[in-house]
């Protein structure tokens, strides 16, 4: 599957999990239902914008890769405002700090493959590795674990 079609792709199953995600809070959070629709509104939009530019075939100018990355970016808060809300104050302090080590090992795992002499295939896979670590880590930044106090 080419890029452009996996782009895409992702944001249609991104926009279908936001709307997911507010009929399942819909009763219980408001805060939380406001924020699934508004991300799930701006991953449509971002999906129209992407499915345009590839069925016009233009080259992407500035004026469309700018809101795009804009766009892109608050998609990635409105990911970690849920995940703060829903997460927070549920995991135990040993279930966070297993997280942490995992996100650590795997940003190590994908260094160390980025930096093999071998064959670029290895160094895309340490690439991603690299990159899927870093942004689990700032999702995983903002989550509070539970107190010692409370079980």
């Amino acid at each position: 599957m080419t890029s452009q079609i996996t782009i895409p792709l992702i944001m249609a199953l991104l926009s279908v999990s936001w709307f997911v995600v507010a009929a399942v809070v819909r009763r219980r959070s408001s805060r939380t239902f406001k924020l699934a629709l508004a991300g799930g509104s701006l991953a449509v939009v971002m999906f129209v914008a992407l499915i345009l530019i590839i069925v016009l075939g233009k080259p992407i100018i500035a004026a469309v890769a700018v809101p795009l990355f804009v766009a892109t970016i608050l998609q990635f808060g409105f990911i970690i405002a849920l995940a703060a809300q829903t997460v927070s104050g549920r995991l135990s302090q040993r279930i966070f700090l297993i997280g942490v080590l995992v996100i650590i090992a795997t940003i190590v795992v994908g260094v160390v493959l980025m930096f093999q002499p071998l064959t670029p295939t290895v160094f895309n896979l340490g690439f991603a590795l690299v990159l899927i670590a870093l942004l689990a880590f700032n999702v995983w930044s903002h989550i509070t674990p539970r107190s010692e106090g409370h079980h």
